[in-house]
């Protein structure tokens, strides 16, 4: 399923409608209905976004693949904190009732994701070649005044991004669930707590890249007013 709702979503990154649902703050918090936990998905859409904010696929630029790294980050943080439940580790390490546990998770698999952006765009790059077929031939065939063939081929050329991405999607998220799952429990205590750390530096990152983005002169005291605004609605979300 959610394979599924990620290839239908990143249609929306460049191939068809572009009405922004590809982007983390959706794609994330749409996962996370889908599998139960939207405040999770929220969360993971917000951090997402501002790391991202900056990354637009315009001309022939080919940035990170947002949309397939936020649905895989997402559906594998959550699948893999439901099916490892009250028994992680990390509960009886902190000594606490919270289930923090999805914080070391999303530590964990951001790690391991954030480099295959790698596999995402060759993917994103090799159905942009594929359609190029498509593409010549809706243009061969309006020489000969066949003008329904531009929107047979348009449908194939969205079909092919389907596929590509719901293909790339379903492998990612299945090794990484299946990773998370038998590897966490068998981190030593150091390594599960420095996971923390890598949460905590990919907020810091995201700030920073979404204060690089938008930087201007006039633009800091906004700035600080809306992260004071977000930090402040989090708290009240998750208190």
């Amino acid at each position: 399923m959610v394979s599924v709702a990620g290839g239908f979503l990143s249609l929306d990154r460049t191939a068809a409608l572009q009405i922004m649902v590809s982007r983390p703050i959706v794609a994330a918090p749409a996962i996370g209905y889908i599998l139960g936990d939207v405040l999770t998905g929220l969360m993971i859409g917000g951090i997402l976004e501002l790391f991202w904010i900056g990354e637009l696929p315009i001309g022939g630029h080919i940035p990170a693949h947002e949309v397939m790294l936020t649905v895989s980050i997402a559906a594998i943080s959550i699948i893999a904190q439901k099916m490892l439940g009250q028994d992680f580790l990390v509960l009886h390490i902190l000594g606490s009732d919270i289930d923090a546990s999805i914080l070391f998770i999303l530590g964990l698999i951001i790690l391991l994701l954030i480099p295959m952006d790698m596999i995402c765009k060759k993917v994103d790059t090799t159905a942009r070649n594929f359609n190029m077929r498509f593409f010549n031939a809706a243009l061969s065939d309006l020489d000969k005044g066949f003008i329904g063939s531009v929107e047979v081929n348009n449908i194939k050329g969205l079909g092919v991004f389907f596929i590509f991405n719901f293909s790339t999607l379903f492998a990612l998220v299945l090794a990484g669930v299946l990773l998370t799952y038998f590897l966490l429990p068998l981190l030593p205590k150091m390594v599960v707590m420095a996971l923390l750390l890598v949460f905590g530096a990919a907020c810091v990152l995201s700030i920073s890249s979404a204060y690089s983005a938008v930087y201007s002169n006039k633009s800091l005291p906004v700035f600080l007013a809306t992260t004071f605004v977000a930090v402040a609605a989090t708290l009240v979300i998750f208190r």
